[in-house]
């Protein structure tokens, strides 16, 4: 992937939007069906009907829209995980198995509500700059989980240790459910996220 990766352009205008956005859907239709390696702008200017100088207005190149894509599914996954978890903190006084299991069940869903995202997550290794937004999305996805329920439900723990709490749980999460989408049977899947849901369980009794 090369260096040049941000927005050349921020659409304002309404047709730049819709142009913007049907270059985002259009890309990872193709992504999905090609794969990166044959991804081009050619491609993707012949599926979208528009012309290649006005991709080339917004985005230098394919790397460039995958990168932007990839900020918006992160960032996405982030916001719309933590509004859902604010709605189920207000129903639970304390830390339970019940909460646990509504947490994970959430996190599926957002993730299935993030076009794209397991799209990013196959083309990771591609560049180390998108693997530094991974990175970087998840220490903010620690951050948040620290603040708004490690330490509601243990306000007792130093905010250093509800950290290192949150860090270590989003890893172990996000490396688990990378291995279930790419699990196709089943029973496979639902005793991973069995496993899952008691090792998190057991991990959260250790400090309670």
């Amino acid at each position: 992937m090369q260096d040049k990766l941000t927005l050349r352009k921020i659409p304002k205008q309404k047709r730049s939007i819709e142009r913007y956005h049907r270059i985002m859907e259009v890309t990872f239709d193709l992504l999905g069906e090609v794969g990166y390696e044959a991804l081009n702008t050619d491609l993707i200017a012949a599926r979208s009907g528009i012309p290649i100088g006005s991709i080339y207005q917004f985005f230098p190149n394919k790397e460039s829209i995958v990168y932007t894509h990839a900020e918006f599914c992160f960032i996405n996954l982030h916001d719309q995980f933590f509004h859902k978890i604010a709605t189920e903190l207000e129903k639970f006084k304390k830390f339970n198995q019940k909460f646990l299991e509504k947490t994970l069940s959430i996190y599926i869903e957002t993730l299935a509500n993030v076009r794209g995202y397991h799209l990013i997550e196959s083309v990771l290794y591609t560049n180390p700059k998108l693997r530094d937004l991974d990175r970087e999305s998840n220490e903010r996805f620690a951050k948040s989980l620290a603040d708004r329920v490690i330490l509601r439900f243990f306000p007792k723990l130093e905010k250093k240790r509800a950290f290192y709490i949150a860090s270590i749980i989003v890893e172990i999460v996000d490396s688990t459910y990378k291995v279930i989408a790419n699990t196709r049977n089943p029973k496979v899947r639902a005793g991973l996220l069995s496993e899952l849901k008691n090792l998190l369980f057991q991990y959260f009794l250790s400090f309670s």
